[in-house]
This record gives structure tokens, C-alpha cells and sequence, in this order.
């Protein structure tokens, strides 16, 4: 597997099996790092620090996207869902004064969580 490839072209198709795979992969190398800095820090850090594994997320789902024959906008569109939902939970605006999930928030991690059934589906689960 030529990781360089997987975790930073646009190009090309994969299937199934190398997606999963760099996928675990990514997951695993992304949690340890951040389990890592939150340790050493706190959560905002730690959630600034994920952001450096989204774009190897981004490509190798942009692959896969490609074999399943849907248009990288698609991934695009999932990604800057996430980066916003992201975002709001680093600058604080994801939390009311009362401790409560914004509307915006919520609305965003829904809309989310909707996208991410329909990728995990579409993207990990049909050949």
C-alpha cells in the first residue's frame, strides 16, 4: 500500500478493503496523537491537533467516493459539515449559557450525523 498516495492524492479509486484498512489506520495513528496532546494539554488543543489528520481523511474518502462513482463535491460538502461543527466546539460557541447545545449546533451535528449514516453506508459498506 503507498500510503503517501492514499493519505495525499486526489486521484485514482480504491475499493473496499484498502479503504478500510488505511482507514483503521488513520483512526488509530489520529486517536493516539490525540489522546497525546489532550494529556499534555486540554481539549481545544486536542481538537486543533485532529484537524491535521482531515485532509488524509479527505483523500482517501475523495478514492473511495471516486470508485463508488460519486462526485468529490459530495465529499467536500461532508467535510465542511465537520469542519464546522468542529470549529464551533473550538471557538465555544457549540454550548449555550446554561450548559445546552446551541441550535445552530445542534442543527449542524444533525444534519452531520445524517451525512455520516448515508457515507458510512454508501462509502464503507457497498462494494
Amino acid at each position: 500500500m503507498n500510503f503517501a498516495y492514499l493519505f495525499t492524492s486526489l486521484d485514482g479509486r480504491i475499493n473496499r478493503k484498502p479503504y478500510w484498512l488505511a482507514a483503521l489506520l488513520l483512526f488509530a495513528v489520529s486517536i493516539a496523537v490525540q489522546i497525546g496532546v489532550y494529556l499534555a494539554s486540554n481539549m481545544q488543543v486536542m481538537m486543533i491537533v485532529g484537524l491535521i489528520f482531515m485532509w488524509p481523511s479527505f483523500a482517501l474518502a475523495v478514492k473511495r467516493a471516486h470508485d463508488r462513482n460519486r462526485p468529490t463535491w459530495l465529499v467536500a460538502l461532508f467535510f465542511l459539515i465537520l469542519l464546522a461543527t468542529t470549529f464551533m466546539q473550538i471557538a465555544g460557541v457549540h454550548e449555550a449559557a446554561n450548559a445546552q447545545p446551541t441550535g445552530v449546533f445542534t442543527t449542524v451535528s444533525v444534519l452531520f450525523l445524517i451525512f455520516a449514516i448515508y457515507a458510512f453506508i454508501d462509502w464503507g459498506l457497498i462494494p
